[in-house]
Order: C-alpha cells, then sequence, then structure tokens
C-alpha cells in the first residue's frame, strides 16, 4: 500500500515497489522471464525547446497595445475579490471608462474611469490576470443574485447588449457612461416573480441614507472608501434598498414590458442630481441600429513549397503586422462549407480567412471577433462558429451580415473556470452526432442535446493540451509531462477512466493505480503536446482513417499507428518530416483540397520561430515510404510499411535496433529513463531482435523477440531497403500494455 505522498528515491528504488509503479506489472499480462541485457545504454540525449526555452524570451507587453474591442472575458483581480468569469466592457462615448461583470451571477463587480485594463507581459500577458488600468468608482456585489442565467452578448455601435434571466424573467441590459455617471439601462417583456438585482457593497458599519433632492429619490451609501450615490428612472414601483449589507435593486412583478435606468456614482450629490435631471430613458433597444464594420480585410501572400518530398508544408502568410495590433498566437480552426477558415487566437481574436487557394497569393483575414477568455479550441457546425474560452462555448452570430461578429450566444458556460495560471480550457471538437467535447485539468467533458447537458467522461490528466474523436467514436487525450505524469502521452479514453495526474487510485481493474496511455512520448520526441487529428481525406496519400497528433513543443506532427489486444489499447508513433513555424496546436482537413491545415503558437516552451502560424501540410503525390502499422505479438511485433520491402535487407536482423526502458509515476516533475532489467537504474535496455521474417504481403516484417513484456517505452530503429531500392530508415516510439493471449 503506498499513497500520493509517498516519496520514492530517484535511484535505487526497491524493486517490487518500482515495478508496480513503473507499469510493469499487469493482471492480465502474461509472465515471462526477462532477458538479460549485455549492457544497460545511456538515456537519450533531452533537448532543449530551442529559442523560446527560457523565461526571459517569453517577456512581451505588446497586448497593452492591441485594439481589444469593446468587450474582454477575462478573470479579473478586485479589491473585494476577484471574478473567474469576469466580462469587462468598455462604456462612454469616447470609452473613458469602463465595467465589469460576473456571468457566472450576472453580478455587476466594478466600475472605473481611465484606461481599460492592463496586462502583464510575462508569458505573453497569458499567464496571470489582467488588471484595471484606472480609478475604480464603485465596487459591487459578491453575493449572487436570485436564479440566474446569462444568455448573450451583442455589440451595438460602440456599445454591448447583455441579455439573462433571473427568476424566470428574461433582461436585457446597457451598461453606460455620461456625463460622469455610470448607467444601467434595463428592457424587459414583463417580470414574472420579484426580482432584487444588486448594486454595490456597502462599507462595513456605514447605513445608506435616503434623500430627495429636486425631486429625485437618491440613495447615499460608501463604497469603495468614497462617498457614492444612485437613483433609478423609468418605473415608479422600483427601489434602491439595503439589503445584507448590499444595495439592491429591488424590482416588483411586472405583468407588462418596461424600461428603467439606474444611476450610480462618486462624486457630489449636486452633479448628480444635474446629469440624472437631464438624462432620458434609453431608446428602445431594438430601435438602435446594427453595429458597423470595424475591421477591415487584410491580404497576404503566402509561400509555396516545391514538390521535394512526398509531403511538403505551404505557408499562408499571417498578418502579424496589423492596424489593430493585434496578436497573432493561432490557437484553433475549422472550415465552413465553401472552405473558409476560421480561427481563433490565444488572445480572443476570431478571424475568417478567405481566398485559399493552390498559390495562396491573394489570401484575406477579416477580424471577426473580439473578446473572448483565451480561447484554445474552435469548431464550425452548422456553418456557425463555435469558440472554446476559458469561461464558456461561445456561439458567434453575423445578424446584420457585414462580415463581423454581432452576436455573442453564451451556449455553455458551466466549464469550471479556475483562477490557476495553468488551468487552461482546450481543444474544442465533435462526434459524429455533433455533440461538443472540450478537455481540460478536471477531465474531458461532454455537452449534448437540446438541453446542453453537461457529463464528465474521464479524468487524471495534467495540463491536457489536445484531444480528438474518431467518425467511429475513438477519443484521445494528450496531457503534458509533469507531476503524476512522468512523460508526455496520448490516452485513448474509455468511460469512467482515471489517467493518473493527482496520485494513484488503484483498483481490481487497475493494478497500476491509473489507466494506461494508448503511447508514452519520450522528451526527446515531445515535451508538449499539441491535439490529434484524423485523416478523413482520400487525397491525403496513404494514410486515410490514420491518427496524427502535433507536437507544440518540437512543432512537428507524428503518425500514430493503434494496436488493440483485448480492449486495451496501446501503439506506436511515427517521426514525420513537417515542421511548422510554431508550436503545432490543431489541424482541420479541408474539403476543397483534401489537404491538412495546421495553426500554432508561442506561449510556452517551444522551438517556434512565430508567434503563430497558419501552414498546410499538401500530399504532392509522390511514393510514400513510411511505416503505416504496428502490431505486438506474443513473441514479438509486426511492423508494415507503406511500399513493398527488399527480401535481403528486411530479413537480416542487424537490419534494426530496439531499446526499452521505463519511467517512474511519482508526485516528482517529471521522470528520468529507467533500465526495465535493473529498476531504479537511469539507462535503456538493448532488446535483442532474434529473426525479422517479411510477411507475405511483402510490406510487413515481423521481428521476432524472446521473453517480450509490457513496457512504457521502447524505440525500434530500421535501416532497410524498399523492393524498389529506396533507403528506409527512421524510427518508431511505442508502448506495450498487453500481450496477447496466443
Amino acid at each position: 500500500v503506498w499513497t500520493a505522498k509517498m516519496d520514492v528515491p530517484a535511484d535505487g528504488v526497491n524493486s517490487k515497489i518500482s515495478k508496480a509503479i513503473m507499469g510493469l506489472t499487469s493482471a492480465k499480462s502474461p509472465k515471462k522471464p526477462k532477458p538479460t541485457p549485455k549492457k544497460i545504454l545511456p538515456p537519450m540525449v533531452q533537448k532543449d525547446s530551442g529559442a523560446t526555452a527560457h523565461e526571459a524570451a517569453w517577456v512581451d507587453g505588446r497586448w497593452n497595445q492591441t485594439d481589444l474591442g469593446q468587450f474582454l472575458a477575462c478573470s479579473l483581480d478586485l479589491p473585494n475579490g476577484p471574478v473567474a468569469k469576469g466580462l469587462s466592457i468598455r462604456v462612454g462615448a469616447s470609452n473613458e471608462a469602463a465595467v465589469v461583470y460576473d456571468t457566472a451571477t450576472m453580478n455587476f463587480r466594478a466600475a472605473w474611469t481611465g484606461p481599460f485594463l492592463k496586462f502583464d507581459p510575462a508569458r505573453y500577458g497569458v499567464i496571470t490576470h489582467p488588471k484595471v488600468a484606472g480609478d475604480i468608482q464603485v465596487l459591487g456585489s459578491t453575493v449572487a443574485n436570485s436564479p440566474v442565467g446569462y444568455i448573450s452578448r451583442a455589440v451595438i455601435s460602440n456599445m454591448t447588449l447583455l441579455a439573462y434571466n433571473v427568476n424566470g424573467s428574461a433582461f436585457q441590459e446597457m451598461p453606460w457612461f455620461e456625463q460622469g455617471l455610470f448607467t444601467r439601462s434595463f428592457q424587459f417583456a414583463e417580470i414574472i416573480l420579484p426580482v432584487d438585482l444588486n448594486i454595490a457593497e456597502i462599507a462595513n458599519g456605514t447605513k445608506i441614507t435616503q434623500s430627495t433632492v429636486d425631486g429625485i429619490s437618491i440613495t447615499s451609501f460608501t463604497n469603495n472608501g468614497k462617498i457614492s450615490f444612485a437613483t433609478v428612472m423609468g418605473l415608479p414601483a422600483a427601489g434602491v434598498v439595503e439589503k445584507e449589507n448590499h444595495l439592491v435593486l429591488r424590482l416588483p412583478s411586472q405583468k407588462n414590458g418596461g424600461r428603467l435606468k439606474l444611476f450610480f456614482s462618486s462624486g457630489t450629490k449636486e452633479e448628480f442630481v444635474r446629469v440624472v435631471k437631464q438624462s432620458t430613458l434609453a431608446p428602445d433597444f431594438m430601435s438602435f441600429d446594427p453595429s458597423g464594420e470595424h475591421w477591415p480585410s487584410l491580404v497576404t501572400k503566402g509561400e509555396v513549397a516545391p514538390d521535394t518530398d512526398s509531403y511538403v508544408v505551404d505557408t499562408i502568410a499571417v498578418p502579424y503586422d496589423n492596424p489593430y495590433k493585434a496578436l497573432m498566437f493561432l490557437t484553433g480552426l475549422d472550415f465552413f462549407d465553401n472552405g473558409d477558415a476560421a480561427i481563433c487566437t490565444l488572445h480572443g481574436d476570431i478571424w475568417i480567412v478567405s481566398g485559399i487557394d493552390d498559390a495562396l497569393q491573394n489570401v484575406h483575414w477579416k477580424r471577426f471577433a473580439t473578446g473572448l477568455f483565451q480561447p484554445l479550441g474552435l469548431k464550425i457546425v452548422k456553418n456557425k462558429i463555435y469558440v472554446l474560452g476559458r469561461d464558456q462555448i461561445t456561439r458567434l452570430l453575423d445578424l446584420n451580415k457585414n462580415g463581423e461578429a454581432d452576436y455573442y450566444e453564451n451556449y455553455y458556460n458551466k466549464i469550471i473556470t479556475s483562477l490557476a495560471p495553468h488551468d487552461f480550457v482546450t481543444s474544442l471538437e465533435t462526434d459524429a452526432q455533433k455533440n461538443l467535447y472540450y478537455v481540460d485539468p478536471s477531465g474531458l467533458h461532454k455537452i449534448s442535446g437540446p438541453k446542453r447537458d453537461g457529463e464528465t467522461i474521464a479524468t487524471g490528466w495534467r495540463n491536457p493540451n489536445g484531444m480528438s474523436i474518431s467518425t467511429d467514436g475513438v477519443i484521445t487525450v494528450a496531457p503534458q509531462e509533469g507531476e503524476w505524469t512522468p512523460s508526455s502521452a496520448i490516452c485513448e479514453v474509455k468511460p469512467g477512466g482515471w489517467y493518473g495526474f493527482g496520485g494513484p487510485r488503484v483498483t481490481p481493474d487497475r493494478p497500476l493505480g491509473y489507466d494506461q496511455p494508448l503511447c508514452w512520448l519520450p522528451r526527446v520526441l515531445d515535451n508538449s503536446t499539441g491535439s490529434q487529428t484524423w485523416v478523413t481525406s482520400d487525397r491525403w496519400g496513404p494514410y486515410q482513417k490514420q491518427l496524427l497528433s502535433f507536437s507544440f513543443g518540437r512543432c512537428s506532427m507524428m503518425m500514430v499507428l493503434r494496436d488493440v489486444i483485448d480492449g486495451q489499447a496501446q501503439g506506436a508513433v511515427v517521426p514525420m518530416k513537417p515542421h511548422f513555424l510554431s508550436g503545432a496546436m490543431r489541424g482541420a482537413f479541408r474539403k476543397q483540397d483534401g489537404q491538412l491545415y495546421v495553426v500554432g503558437t508561442l506561449g510556452w516552451s517551444t522551438s517556434a520561430t512565430k508567434e503563430g502560424s497558419f501552414q498546410r501540410v499538401r500530399y504532392t503525390g509522390k511514393k510514400v515510404y513510411s511505416p503505416i502499422s504496428f502490431h505486438v505479438r506474443r513473441d514479438g511485433i509486426e511492423l508494415g510499411f507503406t511500399q513493398p520491402l527488399d527480401k535481403e535487407t528486411t530479413e537480416d536482423p542487424g537490419s534494426y535496433g530496439i531499446e526499452q526502458w521505463n519511467y517512474l509515476y511519482a508526485a516528482t516533475y517529471g521522470s528520468k529513463e529507467y533500465s526495465v532489467s535493473s529498476p531504479g537504474t537511469v539507462g535503456h535496455d538493448p532488446v535483442e531482435i532474434q529473426s525479422a521474417k517479411l510477411q507475405p504481403d511483402g510490406h510487413t516484417v515481423f521481428l521476432g523477440i524472446a521473453g517480450l513484456q509490457p513496457v512504457m517505452q521502447m524505440q525500434v530503429k530500421y535501416n532497410v531497403n524498399a523492393a524498389d531500392g529506396k533507403p528506409l530508415r527512421g524510427e518508431i516510439y511505442n508502448t506495450i500494455n498487453r500481450l496477447p493471449a496466443k
């Protein structure tokens, strides 16, 4: 028996304990004597991640110069406590003030004058919460309103309209700033049950006072160290009252629709009264003109690679230098039916990219939406854009058809928004029934049905940055190396699975304390994973229905070869040649040309040379020379290739080299590479290849290995010739979780 707090030494580990921790035992795996290796080989050299591997390279304050649009969804620290699902909104004719709401409760949380938000330059501004850049005038409430549901936000000119329901009644609200006063204009069809809307906190021990000046009923209160005032117009039965150390707007039941306007601010009572008397109710919200165009299209010229190999990488030029100083850290993409792409960025934008063709010389980039909360996933369903943020899944609509989103619908906001810096929400995907999936540190989640019900499928991943779903329902998730995650991995998900992050959970069906991944990934190959993508195109060479995995850290991609024995998935990864300008995040196939498109970004440790990239991995039609299948047999492994093999070189055991090792599953960050034959000793074991036999299909070689056993990591190097004389050299990295019974 051991616990998550158990200290396990890196070297000289007790053999019995280390076998259990390292994954060498399995209730369903046959036991065989281990071959005695001739020697223990040194582990692979751990590569540095390149130019951006150090914190100093991640300091970049350019986000402070960006034209953010009218709002930004983000967590925000306030004097009376943080707001996780914050929506900060610019208000005033010249954007001279701002307010923030909590979209989890629809509480108004703060109002300030002056600059909007300030971003910390560390890690490009995404690792710490933005800060209020101006002078806070009023602090709102931290106590939840009556039962509330946030519906949407819309852009009308330079104003933002919020929609939500409280106690079953539908409200629309528009915050604003006029002549030094903050206002909240409301519109409703009816009020079914009485409603109290929180306005502000009242300083401890300070009672509110009521007075009437020039016919205006004024509530005075102390808030944020300042004397503030509030009043309401338009609904005689409404009032501003005290409730449990809070100031609330009390609205009685109302059968008929109506409008009202709440005023509040600090300053002098005389100035407050003067502005209120000059003000009028806001017009019916439906009478406002639709939002005009804010973001004219930009044109770039890409670069098409020469057809020098079977797969080449074309580059679609990204408008890094744009009039809005928007940062182009690209984190997700999908395609409309017409072949245009929608792309999200780490700093909250959505871009529509059109003009994608063979030449890439006239590609148009249109900024479609702004202000989303660190979106790391995007899907298009029925030609509508769904964006995954840390706060919610947002469906974007362009109601007035001007090429820009003016309606941001809250499609699903039960996402757990953590205040921790690394708890990102990533990789929006759909299954064949168009249910939505995403993954975050709390697990893999599914949203289904007309009620948008949420369900957690499996848990136990550290900082997962990617996932995939095949057309027949196979789901993968890729966690990142770290605590309780000895190396990055690709996991094939089973319902109810526990994949180890946080410590072991031993059960009769889970003797190791975690469900085994499809394949571990050595750091030398992938130090930080991206998403996976299934090959759905029949115009992309011989890889149809295969699984691709992207490496954010190495800016690369690999083929994943699956092998399933008695329901247990295992597999191998094959490094592929394409290398990207940024850390590869998401990929998608475009039906118009059948080719793979990949977006990438900076943000963490990576060998990227650009802040973001949009590239096409194009099949040229040339012969492909590559492994295409991997299967474990009881006494060896089978490795299949895309081309027929030369019998002489293929059947020479000297054409191959195999090493194997295990990792230490423990609370420490990552793991060294440990000998299988001598647990606790750092190093690799060489594996003797007794025979190599070309199979009747001419494409597959069987490598005979005595004493084959489950192992966390194996490297198989090959150096053979194809039947046409072409050299085939490379390596695969595989995991063996189970051997077949026969």
